[in-house]
Protein backbone atom coordinates (compact mmCIF):
# COMPACT_ATOMS: atom_id res chain seq x y z
CA UNK A 1 0.00 0.00 0.00
CA UNK A 2 1.37 3.64 -0.94
CA UNK A 3 1.74 6.72 0.92
CA UNK A 4 -1.36 8.18 -0.78
CA UNK A 5 -3.26 4.76 -0.36
CA UNK A 6 -2.60 4.79 3.49
CA UNK A 7 -3.62 8.57 3.91
CA UNK A 8 -6.86 8.01 1.98
CA UNK A 9 -7.93 5.35 4.28
CA UNK A 10 -6.47 6.72 7.46
CA UNK A 11 -9.03 9.95 6.01
CA UNK A 12 -11.68 7.64 5.87
CA UNK A 13 -11.33 5.80 8.93
CA UNK A 14 -11.28 9.11 10.69
CA UNK A 15 -14.48 9.57 8.74
CA UNK A 16 -16.11 6.63 9.97
CA UNK A 17 -14.91 6.21 13.69
CA UNK A 18 -14.06 10.22 14.51
CA UNK A 19 -10.48 9.61 14.81
CA UNK A 20 -7.79 8.49 12.87
CA UNK A 21 -6.49 4.76 13.21
CA UNK A 22 -4.40 3.31 16.05
CA UNK A 23 -2.81 0.21 15.55
CA UNK A 24 -1.18 0.40 19.43
CA UNK A 25 -3.48 -3.04 20.57
CA UNK A 26 -5.04 -5.76 19.17
CA UNK A 27 -8.36 -4.38 19.15
CA UNK A 28 -7.50 -1.79 17.13
CA UNK A 29 -6.24 -3.88 14.72
CA UNK A 30 -8.75 -5.92 14.38
CA UNK A 31 -10.84 -2.66 14.28
CA UNK A 32 -8.84 -1.50 11.62
CA UNK A 33 -9.09 -4.34 9.52
CA UNK A 34 -12.87 -4.66 9.30
CA UNK A 35 -13.03 -1.11 8.47
CA UNK A 36 -10.40 -1.34 5.49
CA UNK A 37 -12.76 -5.03 4.15
CA UNK A 38 -15.87 -2.89 4.51
CA UNK A 39 -14.99 -0.11 3.11
CA UNK A 40 -13.56 -2.10 -0.03
CA UNK A 41 -16.84 -4.58 0.07
CA UNK A 42 -18.46 -0.91 -0.55
CA UNK A 43 -16.16 -0.48 -3.70
CA UNK A 44 -14.19 2.18 -2.48
CA UNK A 45 -10.73 1.39 -3.68
CA UNK A 46 -8.01 2.28 -0.81
CA UNK A 47 -5.02 0.45 -3.19
CA UNK A 48 -4.57 -2.83 -3.12
CA UNK A 49 -5.26 -4.80 0.34
CA UNK A 50 -6.01 -8.58 -0.95
CA UNK A 51 -8.20 -9.74 2.36
CA UNK A 52 -8.07 -13.48 3.27
CA UNK A 53 -9.73 -14.95 6.12
CA UNK A 54 -7.35 -15.15 9.25
CA UNK A 55 -8.75 -16.40 12.87
CA UNK A 56 -10.42 -12.44 13.69
CA UNK A 57 -11.74 -12.52 9.89
CA UNK A 58 -11.01 -10.77 6.74
CA UNK A 59 -7.24 -9.86 7.38
CA UNK A 60 -4.62 -8.04 4.94
CA UNK A 61 -1.37 -8.30 5.75
CA UNK A 62 -0.55 -5.89 3.24
CA UNK A 63 -3.28 -3.01 5.35
CA UNK A 64 -1.39 -4.99 8.85
CA UNK A 65 2.27 -3.21 7.02
CA UNK A 66 0.90 -0.12 6.28
CA UNK A 67 -0.68 0.40 9.77
CA UNK A 68 2.57 -0.16 11.45
CA UNK A 69 4.17 1.85 9.12
CA UNK A 70 1.66 4.52 9.86
CA UNK A 71 1.90 4.36 13.86
CA UNK A 72 6.10 4.90 13.07
CA UNK A 73 5.30 8.38 11.16
CA UNK A 74 1.95 9.13 12.60
CA UNK A 75 3.33 12.71 13.09
CA UNK A 76 3.98 13.11 9.95
CA UNK A 77 0.26 11.29 8.61
CA UNK A 78 -1.53 13.88 10.54
CA UNK A 79 -0.81 17.22 8.99
CA UNK A 80 -0.46 14.19 5.60
CA UNK A 81 -4.48 13.59 6.69
CA UNK A 82 -5.50 17.35 7.83
CA UNK A 83 -4.41 18.75 4.16
CA UNK A 84 -6.62 15.79 2.30
CA UNK A 85 -10.35 15.71 1.54
CA UNK A 86 -12.47 13.02 0.52
CA UNK A 87 -14.19 12.86 -2.83
CA UNK A 88 -17.68 14.08 -2.15
CA UNK A 89 -19.01 10.98 -4.39
CA UNK A 90 -17.63 9.05 -1.91
CA UNK A 91 -19.11 10.27 1.47
CA UNK A 92 -22.10 8.51 1.11
CA UNK A 93 -20.71 4.61 1.15
CA UNK A 94 -18.73 5.52 3.75
CA UNK A 95 -22.10 7.61 6.10
CA UNK A 96 -23.59 3.90 4.71
CA UNK A 97 -20.93 1.77 7.14
CA UNK A 98 -21.27 4.75 9.68
CA UNK A 99 -25.09 4.15 9.81
CA UNK A 100 -24.60 0.57 9.92
CA UNK A 101 -21.98 1.22 13.13
CA UNK A 102 -23.94 3.22 14.46
CA UNK A 103 -27.23 0.51 14.58
CA UNK A 104 -25.46 -1.88 16.51
CA UNK A 105 -27.20 -3.31 19.57
CA UNK A 106 -26.15 -1.54 22.61
CA UNK A 107 -24.50 -5.16 24.24
CA UNK A 108 -22.54 -4.86 20.80
CA UNK A 109 -18.86 -3.05 21.23
CA UNK A 110 -17.75 -2.08 17.81
CA UNK A 111 -15.20 -4.19 17.67
CA UNK A 112 -17.63 -7.38 17.90
CA UNK A 113 -19.89 -5.57 15.45
CA UNK A 114 -17.41 -4.78 12.59
CA UNK A 115 -15.78 -8.58 13.02
CA UNK A 116 -19.71 -9.79 12.74
CA UNK A 117 -20.58 -7.78 9.48
CA UNK A 118 -16.88 -8.12 7.84
CA UNK A 119 -17.26 -11.68 8.59
CA UNK A 120 -20.63 -12.64 7.66
CA UNK A 121 -19.94 -10.30 3.97
CA UNK A 122 -16.67 -12.49 3.60
CA UNK A 123 -18.40 -15.84 3.99
CA UNK A 124 -20.85 -14.97 1.79
CA UNK A 125 -18.60 -14.67 -0.83
CA UNK A 126 -16.11 -17.64 0.15
CA UNK A 127 -19.93 -19.65 0.59
CA UNK A 128 -21.49 -17.52 -2.19
CA UNK A 129 -24.69 -17.26 -0.41
CA UNK A 130 -26.84 -15.76 1.29
CA UNK A 131 -28.77 -17.95 3.52
CA UNK A 132 -28.32 -16.44 7.09
CA UNK A 133 -28.85 -19.80 8.75
CA UNK A 134 -25.98 -21.22 6.92
CA UNK A 135 -23.18 -18.19 7.53
CA UNK A 136 -24.62 -18.32 10.86
CA UNK A 137 -22.98 -21.57 11.36
CA UNK A 138 -19.99 -21.47 9.90
CA UNK A 139 -19.24 -18.17 11.70
CA UNK A 140 -20.09 -19.84 14.87
CA UNK A 141 -18.02 -22.58 14.05
CA UNK A 142 -14.97 -20.28 12.96
CA UNK A 143 -15.44 -17.87 16.24
CA UNK A 144 -17.56 -19.74 18.82
CA UNK A 145 -16.72 -17.00 20.95
CA UNK A 146 -19.37 -15.23 19.19
CA UNK A 147 -21.75 -17.45 20.12
CA UNK A 148 -23.44 -14.81 22.88
CA UNK A 149 -23.56 -12.60 19.66
CA UNK A 150 -26.26 -15.15 17.86
CA UNK A 151 -28.75 -12.99 17.74
CA UNK A 152 -26.84 -9.99 17.19
CA UNK A 153 -25.00 -12.26 13.65
CA UNK A 154 -28.97 -11.87 12.39
CA UNK A 155 -29.77 -8.71 13.28
CA UNK A 156 -26.73 -7.17 11.39
CA UNK A 157 -27.44 -9.50 8.31
CA UNK A 158 -30.08 -7.86 8.21
CA UNK A 159 -29.89 -4.36 8.68
CA UNK A 160 -26.52 -4.67 5.91
CA UNK A 161 -29.25 -6.36 3.67
CA UNK A 162 -32.17 -3.98 4.30
CA UNK A 163 -33.11 -0.72 2.80
CA UNK A 164 -32.71 0.79 6.89
CA UNK A 165 -29.43 1.73 5.90
CA UNK A 166 -30.67 3.59 2.20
Amino acid sequence: MDTKSLIAYSKVYEHILGELPNSNDYDDRIIAQKIGYLVQDMGVYLGEMNFFWHKRGPYSRTLASALRYFEVNKESFIIDCSRVKIYDVIIPKLDHLKKLINLRPTNCSVLIWLEICASLKFLSKEFTTTEIDFLSVILLKRKPFLLPYKDDIYKSWKIMNNSILN
